[in-house]
């Protein structure tokens, strides 16, 4: 069973995160620096089976001595956690987290009371106003913030998409997170805890003209009452577009399984979908960050006539106790699991015992039409793995922009959860890398490509309609 980015988060939280809410924060002295380091890097090295699936051994090293270099100072938890977390990030996994604290919410760690006030879309090097959280601020959606406290918005882009986690070297799902958080990421890397900045000074241009004018800050309360009411917690839906076409949306391959059944949803879906004779089928992906792996590939196999292979295989970094393991919290049962580990005779460890290994039958009557889906830089994980193999099987056409998970596979699963003893950061290690039964893909280190690229703007953010979903809607209708 997998969690992905958002719901993942919500697991740590609930099961590890123990220490309040980070304010007033102390230093800690180079010999502490020194000992939480050496376990960050310890952890990782011995527990992370991806550590060098996009880098080389040779670079991560490099990347852990310039932390090195950075030690010799007494820092606080902010500052320490700015200094690890891009060198995290290198890795291209992700699936890796850095927690600084128990906190309220996603990403929101530091300086939670003087956020940013305004919710931007961010797009390639700039960053465009689509509401204030504030009622009193008037900037108009679609107006181009081109600074923040006199640092260039080019500047904070480029600094940010380097603390962001992603599957090797995608982009779409930092973009997509960096929409998504950007207050709180801003508030975390651009922000020192204790400093005043209850007021943001801007830059602007908009219709030809420039401008700047201060604004005040406001809290995570403010901005998750606007965020939360845009989200449709509604998992999965079956709509009809017309007699020949059905929209098949799926949220979230993670639902509330007390109040939704996904097999029982799929199950009637197709035998409708059937019964109408429908030709064509709009799969809508878009948003989904994953969930558990075996709805991926059940999924699929109503979608193919031939049974088909999903995993390839399941790798862990070894099958011997970990040094740090006072230090960290495991999956439950980790030891008696742990002589369930296979070794190979290459010397790679295997975990066999995963349902998607086997092979994979479809369902006795699966739709057999056209099928296209909609995708963006939120499919992640169990999603970007679902997209992977029916690709590869060549049995789905996609619409929008490449998913945020890698092609080839993450890595997931279990964790385990790593508390370093003086600054009290916890690091969260995925303990299984994931490879997907596919081949030959050209972009090894990215996730699935469209057919037909449609890459989102503001323009496309701040209307009414759904670009990606009305151009798939007139390409049936021309067919």
């Amino acid at each position: 069973m997998k969690s992905k980015a958002i719901l993942q988060l919500a697991f740590f939280v609930t099961q590890f995160l123990c220490v309040p809410v980070v304010s007033g924060q102390n230093a800690f002295n180079p010999s502490e620096l020194e000992e939480d380091f050496q376990l960050f890097k310890t952890a990782l090295e011995e527990a992370h089976p991806g550590i060098y699936r996009y880098e080389t051994k040779a670079a991560m090293d490099e990347s852990f001595e310039s932390i090195v270099k950075e030690l010799d100072k007494p820092l606080s938890q902010q500052e320490f956690y700015k200094i690890l977390n891009p060198v995290l990030a290198k890795i291209g996994c992700g699936h890796t987290k850095l927690m600084p604290s128990e906190d309220k919410g996603f990403m929101y760690y530091y300086n939670m009371e003087t956020l940013f006030p305004l919710k931007l879309f961010l797009d390639k090097n700039k960053a465009y106003v689509r509401y204030s959280y504030d009622t009193k601020v008037k900037l108009e959606p679609g107006t181009e913030i081109t600074a923040i406290n006199g640092i260039a918005m080019g500047e904070i882009i480029e600094g940010l998409l380097n603390n962001l986690f992603s599957d090797g070297h995608n982009q779409t799902f930092k973009y997509y997170e960096l929409n998504r958080y950007f207050n709180a990421l801003f508030s975390n890397f651009y922000l020192e805890e204790g400093e005043p900045h209850n007021k943001f000074n801007i830059t602007y241009k908009n219709r030809g003209r420039k401008g700047s004018i201060t604004l005040p800050s406001v809290s995570y309360q403010k901005v998750m009452e606007h965020d939360s009411a845009e989200q449709n917690n509604i998992p999965y839906e079956l709509e009809f577009k017309n007699a020949h076409t059905a929209l098949l949306t799926i949220r979230t391959f993670w639902p509330d399984e007390e109040k939704y059944n996904f097999e029982v949803f799929l199950k009637e879906s197709f035998a409708d979908i059937n019964a109408k004779n429908i030709e064509n089928l709009i799969l809508d992906l878009r948003g989904n960050e994953g969930g558990k792996d075996a709805f991926g590939s059940l999924l699929l196999s109503y979608l193919v006539n031939a049974e088909f292979r999903y995993y390839d295989k399941l790798v862990v970094a070894t099958n011997e106790r970990f040094s740090f393991g006072d230090y960290a919290q495991l999956p439950e049962g980790y030891e008696q699991l742990r002589a369930l580990i296979t070794q190979t005779e290459d010397g790679e460890f295997r975990w066999e015992h995963n349902g998607n290994l086997a092979i994979q039958t479809p369902q006795k009557d699966p739709f057999k039409g056209h099928v296209y889906v909609l995708i963006d830089g939120a499919c992640f994980s169990v999603t970007s793995e679902f997209c992977a193999v029916a690709n590869h099987l060549d049995r789905v056409s996609f619409v929008g922009e490449e998913t945020g998970g890698g092609y080839y596979g993450n890595n997931s699963g279990a964790f385990a959860i790593v508390t370093l003893p003086n600054s009290k950061l916890k690091l969260g290690i995925p303990l299984m890398a994931y490879y997907t039964a596919v081949k030959d893909y050209e972009f090894t280190d990215r996730g699935v490509m469209p057919d037909h690229p449609i890459r989102n703007t503001i323009e496309e953010v701040l209307s009414p309609g759904d670009e990606v979903l009305d151009w798939t809607l007139g390409r049936i209708n021309k067919k």
